[in-house]
């Protein structure tokens, strides 16, 4: 046969009962997928994030993935110190010769409260309602083989279902503490993130094949990180930890970053517009390295990473990776709260 069968799309359904979401490598510039709770919860007017990736090349038809957030903080005025912070983000994603895609929209709000003048609690709600869909006139299958070639004239008759659609919902909580001191130096800073969220509660219904239904796992994640600036340098250091559990399956994140601080920024008025670089790397344990580096121009934001696979997938992937790139602007100048980004 001068074609083959696309062996992986007649697998579909037992791959898909894992219910594995789309995932990214720049965790970091992935707020309102990690955590609804961190919805605002920055110090800036606003906050917008484009991220894209591509994944697989060597499949022929790369999966490929793109997310849009945008957040800001609401201010409170019965409430002194407290606010609210709204988004939305949406993602779209697709992959193989089927054009299997996933497009969901979400929104979220949070609320933020102070515990003291150096910590804050923040809580959020995500709703989302989301849309699968896939192309079959590209698929060929085995029952199309006449017993010497393919036949594009014999009806497969394979039940799938080209679109659904479901609702969803997510919950999440975090804790933040942060210093901030001003010195000759520029601003230096340490914030410690602890959080968890859940995805996924309403447990929604998968339905790939006609007269077959698979729920959809609830995705459990919690994460934490820290920003510590070494005193009377230009150094510091960003290291991370993030664990996901989806069902049967789990993953686990750790890296760190190297941040060199390149112009301090404002130092009397409060207000800061810092630039720097960092770079480091993540390790998604059992699956990839991840090398990633990131430039900050005052308030706007870019990094690049590319996932080296070091999974038993490798020999499969004949060398290719995932390359990834995010773009941020965050609006900080005159801020509702002055701090970091």
């Amino acid at each position: 046969m001068k074609k083959i069968f696309l062996f992986a799309f007649c697998l579909l359904p037992s791959a898909f009962c894992l219910a594995q979401d789309i995932h990214f490598a720049q965790l970091s510039e992935t707020p309102l997928l990690l955590n609804p709770a961190l919805t605002g919860e920055y110090d800036g007017f606003y906050r917008g994030i484009l991220n894209y990736r591509n994944q697989w090349l060597s499949m022929g038809k790369p999966y490929s993935t793109f997310m849009g957030s945008f957040d800001t903080p609401i201010e409170m005025k019965r409430r002194e110190g407290g606010y609210i912070g709204t988004g939305i983000n949406f993602f779209s994603d697709r992959a193989g010769d089927s054009h299997f895609g996933t497009t969901q929209g979400n929104l979220s709000v949070s609320a933020i409260l102070p515990v003291n003048e150096k910590s804050k609690l923040s809580a959020g709600l995500q709703f989302g309602f989301s849309q699968h869909s896939l192309n079959l006139s590209s698929i060929q299958w085995p029952n199309q083989y006449n017993g010497q070639n393919y036949d594009p004239n014999i009806t497969p008759n394979e039940p799938y279902n080209r679109n659904f659609s479901f609702f969803d919902l997510g919950a999440g909580g975090n804790y933040e503490v942060i210093t901030n001191n001003g010195t000759f130096t520029g601003k230096e800073i340490t914030k410690f993130d602890l959080g968890a969220a859940f995805f996924h509660a309403t447990m929604p219904i998968q339905k790939f094949h006609s007269g077959a239904k698979e729920t959809l796992y609830g995705k459990l994640i919690a994460h934490t990180s820290l920003r510590h600036d070494f005193p009377g340098t230009v150094l510091g250091i960003v290291p991370s930890v993030v664990f996901m559990m989806q069902g049967p399956a789990s993953e686990l994140n750790i890296g760190a970053l190297i941040r060199y601080k390149v112009n301090q920024g404002t130092k009397v008025t409060g207000f800061y517009s810092q630039s720097a670089i960092a770079a480091g790397l993540q390790y998604r344990f059992k699956d990839a390295i991840s090398p990633q580096f990131y430039l900050e121009l005052a308030d706007f934001g870019i990094g690049i990473s590319y996932d080296v696979n070091v999974s038993s997938y490798t020999k499969n992937q004949k060398s290719t990776g995932a390359f990834e790139i995010s773009i941020k602007y965050a609006n900080m100048k005159g801020a509702l709260r002055k701090g970091m980004k």
